[in-house]
């Protein structure tokens, strides 16, 4: 299975520890570069420790940063409001058939049907992880403890993932 993961992803699953394991569920883990520059080169001038952690994954060849080749695809989907790193990851998953769009992205989860996404987030990653045995209930609690400290996920949210998980 190929998947396309966007910034924000990378970002939640290194903050939580869990990004290397992520990869493991896949057979193909594919960034396009506008998120590389995302997240490494700029979370790294800015001194981001989770860009330092994406690097490594990176360098550890467990995800690849690809050049999306038609920029037919990009433009298509700036048309719908996506730009930047997630309009390269959109574009990418559809040049790349890919599988899966791993994205945390509002706008782009809103118009998934419309543009034909098979889409995955942080938290159906953690509990495809936690279901797996890739990691045990203790590294859940803590991811989602942490995903809690970001504040991107509603409390009402995080504890639905927690109940999935037998947390609560």
């Amino acid at each position: 299975m190929i998947v396309i993961k966007d910034a924000m992803i990378l970002i939640h699953l290194a903050k939580t520890s869990v990004l290397e394991d992520s990869c493991d569920l896949f057979e193909m883990n594919l960034i396009p570069n506008e998120v590389w520059e995302e997240t490494v080169k700029i979370g790294k001038e800015k001194g981001y420790p989770d860009a330092k952690l994406i690097e490594e994954i990176i360098d550890k060849n467990k995800i690849e940063v690809c050049k999306v080749d038609d920029n037919k695809l990009i433009e298509r989907a700036n048309d719908f409001n996506i730009q930047g790193g997630e309009a390269e990851a959109v574009a990418l998953y559809w040049e790349k058939e890919a599988d899966f769009l791993a994205t945390d992205d509002d706008n782009v989860r809103r118009k998934r049907v419309i543009l034909e996404l098979d889409i995955i987030g942080t938290l159906s990653i953690i509990i495809k992880l936690f279901e797996e045995k890739k990691i045990d209930k203790d590294k859940v609690k803590v991811a989602l403890d942490i995903l809690g400290e970001v504040g991107w996920f509603s409390t009402a949210v995080l504890d639905k993932t927690k109940m999935e998980v037998g947390l609560i």
